[in-house]
């Protein structure tokens, strides 16, 4: 024969225990010093599944109506609140908290609130309870209702925001990158859906003796949920919310383990890198279809950690290549087992430009743009290196423009800016790709011409005196200028290119040339005696 006396103090004693349950986890949250996201709302729900509880099993001690009516409010100043609260502890568990504003969530505990004061004021309207019937049976009373408008309201928002939140669990579990956390996940969405299907079976009159499951799921749904916190990092949940993080990072972030495998990337990563898709999870790096140049930024990256490596990846549609920079962190599995490593990646395209900028402008002359003096000397040098190595003759030419103290102290410095921008795209427009052209300071350039003899040189100077000397240059209200220059003119044959000092000497004689030039007064080319 079914014992109801003994079903009814098995019930008492589990809501009872699963009462104490939640009070512990809150207060053990609450003392806690782990300053984990949603903490708040945690010990909130589990204070909410206290008061249900509690409400229930103390319920099941009444003898009297006003008794079970007394308890039943008692329940109802948690129950409904619960499940708004666990579905925003699982928006924080998941990192994903930000999605309903503030506004938002308070408006969320609105109708709990008034399913708690129709409940409280239930004899003036009858909204909740339309009528309720109380049964004194052989062993136990009995409360039986039947339903107002209000409980079908009540019944499906609860429903309603449980249902949400385990889809939430659903979504994230079926994500390739919380397998670290599949058994939190599980623990939180079996926690969630116990208390989904205890509820149905009440409603649909399954339950035993016609009572309400729920109270004591919850014991298990607290057990579930302990689980999950402490098992990520004693409550910390911020490691599910990892991939929230990862995926809003700007930096890409690549995953492998010891044997060169990637494990996870985040969405900067994919996008810098379209071969790190997720279907490239689990294959190895070198597998992939990745830059050149990316694999060995990263296996040298791997090798020296700490230390930056650059690549460039592919262009997007329309745009120029963007340049990556690499560097490894290593993951430390302890107990002398090999550990993976993170490699991160940065978008350093913009800094490279900006790099390759200010190098352009430390070797600019800031008037004319062609090369400065410093950044000349350098250049000619390599250059004169490379001539010789490959028995290739090298010329010189010295310039400077004729009387530019005289268009300076007359007509201002404007007029001399002028005439230097005049001489330097006169200039331009007759010199090859390889020559290279600087101003060496004031009035005076000079030209280095890699691979050509002095002869050609002497005529090539002399083209430039000419077109400047019939191309007048004007001056910044529009009067003419008449540009004169005197040419110095050296070079070195294939068998005459000296290893030591070769600068020195070809600008030497090219700048003796210049001022025999200046002697036979001006507006002239004149050559050093070929070496």
């Amino acid at each position: 024969m079914y014992d109801v006396t003994a079903f009814t103090s098995t019930y008492i004693v589990l809501t009872a225990l699963a009462g104490v349950l939640n009070v512990f986890v809150a207060l053990y949250a609450l003392m806690s010093r782990a300053l984990f996201s949603g903490k708040l709302v945690f010990i909130l729900m589990a204070l909410a599944n206290s008061f249900y509880t509690f409400g229930a099993a103390l319920e099941k001690t009444s003898e009297t109506l006003d008794g079970m009516m007394l308890w039943t409010t008692v329940q109802y100043a948690g129950m409904p609140f619960s499940a708004v609260l666990t579905l925003l502890l699982a928006l924080h568990f998941l990192g994903k908290a930000d999605l309903i504003p503030a506004w938002g969530r308070w408006l969320l505990f609105v109708i709990p609130s008034i399913t708690f004061l129709l409940v409280l004021t239930n004899s003036h309207h009858h909204l909740f309870y339309q009528d309720i019937y109380f049964h004194r049976g052989p062993s136990t009373p009995t409360m039986d209702f039947t339903m107002g408008e209000w409980y079908v309201v009540h019944g499906c928002y609860t429903f309603g925001t449980l249902f949400a939140a385990l889809c939430l669990m659903f979504q994230a579990l079926l994500r390739p990158g919380n397998k670290a956390y599949r058994r939190q996940l599980i623990a939180l969405f079996a926690g969630i859906l116990l208390p989904i299907t205890a509820s149905l079976l009440y409603l649909l009159g399954f339950s035993p003796n016609g009572v309400d499951p729920v109270p004591v799921v919850l014991c298990f749904t607290s057990l579930l949920f302990v689980y999950a916190f402490l098992s990520t990092d004693k409550m910390a949940l911020l490691p599910v919310a990892r991939e929230n993080v990862m995926e809003s990072m700007g930096e890409g972030v690549l995953v492998l383990d010891a044997s060169w495998r990637l494990l996870d990337s985040n969405r900067s990563a994919r996008v810098l890198l379209p071969a790190l898709a997720r279907s490239a999870l689990g294959q190895s790096l070198g597998s992939l279809e990745l830059p050149d140049g990316a694999a060995a930024a990263f296996r040298s990256a791997w090798e020296q950690p700490g230390k930056p490596y650059s690549f460039a990846s592919p262009p997007l549609p329309g745009e120029e290549p963007r340049w990556c920079e690499v560097y490894a962190a290593p993951i430390s599995r302890g107990g002398g087992q090999a550990g993976g490593c993170l490699l991160v990646l940065s978008d350093i395209t913009e800094r490279r430009s900006l790099q390759e900028e200010l190098k352009r402008l430390a070797s600019r002359d800031p008037l004319t743009g062609i090369l400065n003096r410093g950044a000349f000397m350098r250049e000619a040098e390599e250059a004169l290196g490379r001539c010789f190595g490959d028995g290739l003759p090298v010329s010189m030419i010295l310039f400077d423009i004729d009387h530019f103290k005289g268009i300076n102290d007359t007509l201002g410095h404007e007029a001399g800016d002028s005439a230097l921008l005049h001489a330097v795209s006169v200039c331009s427009s007759l010199l090859g790709p390889d020559v290279l052209f600087a101003r060496y300071g004031g009035e005076e350039f000079v030209l280095l011409l890699p691979g050509i003899d002095s002869f050609t040189a002497e005529k090539l100077a002399e083209s430039i005196r000419m077109a400047l000397e019939s191309t007048p240059a004007l001056d910044p209200d529009g009067r003419p200028l008449g540009i004169r220059a005197s040419f110095g003119v050296a070079g070195f044959g294939r068998a005459a290119l000296p290893v030591q000092d070769g600068y020195r000497a070809l600008f030497r004689s090219a700048d003796q040339a210049l001022y025999a030039a200046k002697e036979q007064g001006r507006n002239r080319v004149i050559s050093a005696p070929s070496s």
